[in-house]
Formats: structure tokens, C-alpha cells, sequence
């Protein structure tokens, strides 16, 4: 009995020490970072200086009057156009390659790639492919439709389509692979039954393909939102400053240029203390209305 009593605090001991691990790099890498933040979204402190002074809420009044916030903000929700874009194509290209055709696991591999391969080599090329003197797109526009393509890297309209079309297409492959695995786990006896019954293919898609991939989209809807609102890398290296008349600059970039580049980290800080809220306030809403459209099963 002795024994057993010694072995199980044994055991609570090493589940107490497995449990601390966890709760230390919790408090040491998020709770203690994002509370210090918060602190410093309230003082004027400068990275160049020692001093933080605290300033209440001048920081948090000084960002909705400054106009570069709104823009930053307006092209930070802009990026979210494409979740649906390659949410849409991701499906379709999972539903083509689930059937047996040749080639469609070589397929997988050709669209998987853009989402591994270097942020900074997908930019090169993508500048490449649209520079608008030796690109092949205008090239291309040119020879085959006389169209005189746009400068699409420094006209302050196309580039910002220019980013979100570059990263649509590389998170096609990645999204599609979700979306084969739930494909696939759909059972093969409801499409047996349903052709039985003589439903169409549109009736088919809507009535048991699309409701059990729902947790499957919602998934990646909530990954998406979070990802698009924090688009930097794509700013930084297609644009310089933002762009033209700040038009391509998200709210991550924004950010960023007040830290980094004018020392204003006191108002960085309060900026990602709004920014934070705002990601939380939306995924919580996601959360909220997904009941109405995600399966859950029976």
C-alpha cells in the first residue's frame, strides 16, 4: 500500500513537471510579451532612448487621426479577397485530382510547390513575370491581344492586385491538399446511395459533398483571415515605402515602419494592441456564426 502511494505521487510529481513546461514558455514567450505590449501601447517610448514615459491614451487618439492607419487598414482588409479566391480554386483542383487521372499525384506536387519554395524566390520571379518592359504577361498581352499590359509593380492600383494574385496562387496547393484528405474521407456509400436515388451531380456537391467539407473550410477560412490580416513579407519586397501613395502597405507593415524605421515603438505597441483585438474580435464572430453553416456530424 506503502508502495503505491509513493508511486502515485511519483507519478503526480513528473505530471506536475510535464505540466509546467508548457506553462513556462507560455508565460515566458506570449503572456509576458503581449502584457508588456500592452504596457508600452500607453508610454512614448522611443527605441533609441531609455525612458518611457507614460502617456495614457495620446498613442491610441494620434492613430485614428493619422490617415496612413485608415489606408493600411483598407489594404489590410483588401487581402482578405483572397481566401475566397483560393479557397474556390483550392476545391476545385482537390475534386479534379481525387479522380483517377494520370498524373494528378505529379499535379500535386507542381501546385504544392509555390507554398514551400522561398517567399523571396516567388517574388523575384512574380516581378519578373510582370515587370512592365521585359515581363512575359505584357508580353504576352501584347503579341496575342494588342493590349498594352499596366505597370503592374508600380501603378498604386495593380500592385496591390498583383500581391493578392501572387499569393492566391500560392495557396492553392496547400489548401487543396485539406481539401483532398476531406474528400476522401467522405464515405463512398452516400455518392452510391445518392445515384441510386437519381440525384444529379450539382444536387450531389451541394446535398453531401460541400456539408462535410465544411469543417474543413471553416478551418481554413480562420487560418486565412489570420494569415491575410498579418500579409507583410509580400509589402516589403514588392513595394517600396508601401507604394505609390501608401497603397499597398497592411497594417503589419505599418507597424513596422513605426518601430523600426521611426522608433516609435510605444506607438507600434499600441497599434498592435488594436490590431490583436481586431483578429480576436473576428475570429470569435467566425466562431460564432459557424454553428450555422459547419456540419457537425450526427
Amino acid at each position: 500500500m506503502v508502495k503505491k502511494n509513493k508511486m502515485k505521487q511519483k507519478g503526480k510529481m513528473w505530471g506536475q513537471i510535464f505540466i509546467m513546461a508548457p506553462m513556462i514558455q507560455f508565460f515566458l514567450f506570449f503572456l509576458l510579451p503581449v502584457s508588456f505590449c500592452i504596457y508600452a501601447g500607453f508610454t512614448n517610448w522611443n527605441i533609441l532612448e531609455s525612458s518611457k514615459d507614460f502617456i495614457a491614451l495620446d498613442n491610441f487618439k494620434e492613430i485614428f487621426t493619422d490617415p496612413k492607419f485608415w489606408k493600411a487598414l483598407s489594404n489590410t482588409l483588401f487581402m482578405l479577397l483572397t481566401i475566397p479566391c483560393y479557397l474556390l480554386l483550392s476545391l476545385l483542383f482537390a475534386m479534379a485530382i481525387n479522380r483517377k487521372i494520370l498524373g494528378n499525384k505529379v499535379f500535386r506536387v507542381i501546385y504544392y510547390l509555390p507554398y514551400i519554395t522561398s517567399i523571396v524566390a516567388l517574388v523575384i520571379a512574380w516581378k519578373w513575370l510582370f515587370n512592365a518592359d521585359y515581363g512575359v504577361v505584357n508580353i504576352m498581352l501584347k503579341s496575342l491581344f494588342n493590349i498594352n499590359g499596366p505597370n503592374w509593380l508600380s501603378d498604386s492600383k495593380w500592385v496591390k492586385i498583383n500581391i493578392v494574385m501572387m499569393i492566391v496562387w500560392k495557396m492553392i496547393g496547400i489548401s487543396a491538399i485539406y481539401y483532398l484528405a476531406a474528400l476522401q474521407n467522405i464515405p463512398k456509400s452516400y455518392y452510391e446511395a445518392a445515384k441510386i436515388d437519381g440525384a444529379s451531380e450539382t444536387k450531389i456537391f451541394f446535398g453531401i459533398t460541400f456539408p462535410l467539407i465544411t469543417p474543413i473550410t471553416f478551418y481554413l477560412t480562420i487560418v486565412g483571415i489570420i494569415g491575410s490580416l498579418q500579409t507583410f513579407v509580400e509589402v516589403q519586397l514588392f513595394t517600396t515605402d508601401g507604394g505609390r501613395n501608401y497603397n499597398a502597405a497592411t497594417l503589419v507593415y505599418y507597424v513596422w515602419q513605426k518601430a523600426f524605421k521611426y522608433n516609435e515603438m510605444g506607438y507600434a505597441c499600441a497599434t498592435v494592441t488594436l490590431f490583436g483585438i481586431m483578429i480576436m474580435v473576428i475570429t470569435l464572430l467566425q466562431f460564432k456564426i459557424s454553428n450555422k453553416w459547419v456540419y457537425k456530424g450526427e
